[in-house]
This record gives structure tokens, sequence and C-alpha cells, in this order.
């Protein structure tokens, strides 16, 4: 029954957003009584907790799962922004807009995700890239990675403008083809072709 709930307000919070969305509204969607809500969630701080620990954990791993499976520095980058906007993409802005002004104690769980987990793995891109040969060797880490953040935070963050799903996939696609033409060695450039307009093209429109 807990995994329902959560479903249930899953669907209605990441399509409307956290504020316009009652626990009235959770039980009339999963026909489930509020009093039964309420013996699994003490209340609707309680399941928001759980939706931003499950989507964050998601994250996390979609993250591992590319570094594995990517066979070179490009690979797993273009892998971690299917991953990324596959999860997000589908997510209203009010989300997030609701979750940095109304819940700042859960938003500083996105934040610390970002700086435990998104940075670093960035950054570990940038130097497995490099020491492959397909990265410049004259890249700032830092600063290339804080050029990575900003946009990814374009696509997907609370001031993200864009409402269809189809349109985050093409900028992100757009995004992460400018970034890696500006990272890459010669080498590095003929494999962007091969997952970005070739093999992996089709990931990314899915």
């Amino acid at each position: 029954m807990e995994e329902l709930i959560v479903t249930k307000a899953k669907e209605l919070f990441f399509s409307y957003g956290i504020k316009s969305v009652s626990m009235d509204d959770i039980s009339r969607k999963g026909a489930i009584s509020k009093k039964t809500i309420y013996k699994c969630f003490e209340d609707k701080n309680q399941l928001i907790e759980r939706l931003v620990s499950e989507l964050l954990s998601r994250f996390k791993s979609d993250l591992e799962r590319s570094s594995k499976q990517g066979h070179n520095a490009i690979e797993e980058l273009t892998l971690a922004s299917q991953t990324t906007i596959n999860s997000i993409s589908a997510i209203s802005p009010a989300f997030f807009y609701d979750l940095k002004k109304f819940f700042p104690g859960l938003w500083q769980l996105v934040e610390e995700h970002s700086h435990t987990v998104l940075i670093p793995s960035i950054a570990n891109n940038l130097k497995k890239g490099i020491n492959e040969g397909l990265y410049r060797e004259d890249l700032d880490i830092a600063f290339t990675t804080n050029i990575r953040i900003q946009q990814i935070t374009s696509v997907v963050g609370v001031d993200r403008v864009i409402s269809r799903v189809s349109e985050s996939h093409e900028l992100m696609l757009k995004l992460t083809q400018f970034y890696l033409h500006a990272i890459a060695t010669a080498r590095g450039k003929q494999l962007i072709n091969n997952y970005l307009n070739g093999n992996n093209d089709n990931e990314f429109s899915n």
C-alpha cells in the first residue's frame, strides 16, 4: 500500500507541483482513504521527503551505471546525459520551484547531491577523458565542471521554461554536443559524432 501511495503521489506532484496537490487529491487518485495514507506517512512533508530521496537515489544509480557501461569518457558522458534527461524532463518545473521555495530542508538534499555526487562525477569524467587522450590536457577541471553544471541546470533546474519532453531532449543533446566539442581532442571529436549523431542519437529522442 505504501508503494501505491508513493506512485500516485509522484504522478500528481511531478505533473502539477507540490503546493497545488493535497492529500485529498492523492486519496482520490489512488482510491485510497486518507486514514490509510496517514498510517503510512505522518504528513505531506514526509511523503515529499520519500519522493526526493528516491529521485536522488535513482540519479546516483544512473550515473554509476553510465560509468560502468561507458567504454570511454565520451560514451560515459552521453549515457549519463541520456539517463538524466529521461529521468527529469517529464517532471514539471513547478515541482522543483515548490521544493526550493517551500521545502528548503529538502532542497538542501538536492544541493548536497550536486556537491557530493554530480560534481565529482563530472570531474572524474573529465580526468578520465584527459587520461584517454579524448579531452584536452589544458582543461581547467573546476571551471569546466561548473560549465557543465550550468548546462544541466538550464535544462532541469527550477527556472526551466521548457514544457515539452522532446524539447528538453533536444536541448540536452545540443548542450552536450557543444560541451564535448569544446573539450575534446581531434581523436575525441571523432567519437562524439559516433555517439551523439550515430548510435546513441536515437536514445536521446526516446
